[in-house]
């Protein structure tokens, strides 16, 4: 007797096309879990549907269906913003690593011949050390496509797509492949002519002078006071930007005293527009190029890396 074998090859099938969890979300799911990731990033209706050009209305709708297919609410609102609730902040965690695989997946599939890294740079890293040396890796790679985006903010390859990046800190980063660039020392710096009129002999003299401070590391000048020995002088005047290659800028320009990062005020030096204004330098951290593991496979990135590592030996 012929055995029928259709029947339970039909329900093998219909039992992995079950599994499969792509086929699990309606395209309107779908649309909802991304409009919900993007609000979550910017902690905002209004400028998550300016980025997806969408009205705010919609994004609002599209949440709201997905809170309604969960069963939770996904944010706290208010007049003018939202934050995530408890629940929020556990699907913004797996949506955020969803999206930025996604973006990485379709990334890898480049164009014929060329191929493209995308860098997240912290700013006086890019400025003052990268991009003037980014001439010879081009002329070496005429292949490869760079797109650099500078942040004060480390990169994180859980929520965004970049494939490598220029980060800071005292320690390697865990669940990265890390590898230490140059250790980074802050020193007081000002004008040739402020140092003249301020006659600066010790740290107890900056009190006389205007203190630029950087907002994102407000730290820098207490630790720096402790480091000599002294405290932050209660006369001392300040100013705030938000960045150390805004406060070098303001110094070269008579605006105060800065805290720059050594190694990258030799330029300025050579060109006279600041000076070191005292001895003390103080040990704040590494610079590290970083990528996840599994980007170790892209040429570009080990291009990339190969080039810069050797950069950085030319000056060690």
């Amino acid at each position: 007797m012929r055995r029928n074998h259709s029947r339970p090859a039909r329900a093998a099938a219909a039992s992995r096309q079950d599994e499969l969890a792509a086929s699990s979300l309606r395209p309107t799911h779908l649309l909802a879990l991304q409009a919900f990731d993007v609000a979550v990033r910017l902690g905002s209706f209004k400028e998550a549907a300016s980025v997806l050009n969408l009205s705010a209305s919609a994004v609002s709708h599209r949440i709201r269906n997905l809170e309604a297919h969960l069963g939770v609410a996904l944010f706290h609102r208010s007049h003018r913003a939202v934050r995530p609730t408890h629940a929020g902040e556990k699907l913004a965690a797996a949506t955020g690593r969803a999206f930025a695989v996604l973006v990485r997946a379709g990334s890898a599939v480049e164009a014929a011949g060329r191929r493209r890294l995308r860098l997240k740079v912290l700013p006086q890293f890019a400025s003052a050390w990268l991009i003037p040396r980014l001439s010879s890796f081009l002329t070496q790679h005429s292949e490869i496509d760079l797109v650099i985006e500078t942040s004060n903010r480390n990169v994180d390859f859980d929520t965004e797509t970049f494939d490598v990046g220029i980060s800071f800190g005292p320690d390697k980063a865990e669940g990265v492949v890390a590898h230490r660039l140059m250790d980074v020392r802050t020193v007081p710096v000002g004008t040739p002519a402020l140092a003249r009129r301020l006659k600066l002999r010790s740290a107890a003299d900056l009190g006389r002078a205007v203190l630029i401070e950087v907002t994102t590391f407000p730290a820098a000048w207490p630790l720096w006071f402790k480091h000599a020995g002294e405290t932050v002088p209660p006369s001392a005047r300040a100013i705030a930007v938000d960045s150390f290659v805004a406060a070098l800028q303001a110094a070269e320009r008579g605006a105060g005293v800065a805290l720059a990062l050594e190694p990258f005020i030799g330029e300025s030096e050579r060109r006279g527009t600041i000076r070191r204004l005292l001895p003390v330098s103080h040990m704040t951290g590494s610079y590290w190029l970083v990528h996840p593991p599994g980007a170790q496979r892209s040429r570009a990135l080990q291009a990339f890396k190969r080039w810069l590592l050797a950069e950085v030996a030319k000056e060690s």
